[in-house]
């Protein structure tokens, strides 16, 4: 099925199949609709709700893909990834990382885009997007890669 544009969703899901996520989300609806999305679209997904329990869960799963609120009860998206980037694993340092938040207006939206590329982040999605949008960020990690393979995004 062709969707927005983008390829079809069994090209999607063969990518997202084998791919470990970490979804952090303080909203528990919100948690529940993305991890039950991207479970069903193939991906292995592990949830927190605050920066402690991520990054715990990042030192458990090393997870190819984060995917961050931006506002969390303890701490905020950026604080998460730096953690994160500064754990021993050596793929927790390439981690490809999107930024989420439910605080932008269209007038502040690109301070917000800045603000999360220059934060480390690879992307950022203001919500309230669509599936189709978080399906394409996560795209651009997965491109050509295998089952057993991770995703990394850059040289730091």
């Amino acid at each position: 099925m062709q969707r927005n544009g983008m390829s079809e969703e069994p090209d999607i899901k063969s990518r997202l199949r084998g791919i470990s996520i970490l979804l952090v989300e303080d909203d528990p609806d919100t948690l529940a609709i993305f991890d039950l999305f991207l479970t069903h679209m193939g991906a292995t997904v592990a949830t927190a709700t605050t920066v402690k329990a991520a990054l715990k869960m990042a030192e458990e799963v090393q997870p190819d893909i984060l995917i961050s609120d931006l506002q969390l009860p303890d701490g905020n998206g950026y604080d998460l990834l730096d953690m994160i980037r500064k754990l021993p694993s050596s793929s927790s340092k390439l981690i490809p990382a999107i930024l989420m938040t439910g605080h932008s207006t269209p007038f502040s939206e690109p301070a917000y885009n800045q603000g999360a590329l220059s934060g480390g982040f690879q992307k950022f999605l203001a919500k309230l997007f669509n599936i189709d949008e978080l399906l394409a960020a996560i795209a651009e990690f997965t491109r050509g890669v295998n089952q057993d393979a991770h995703v990394y995004c850059c040289d730091i």
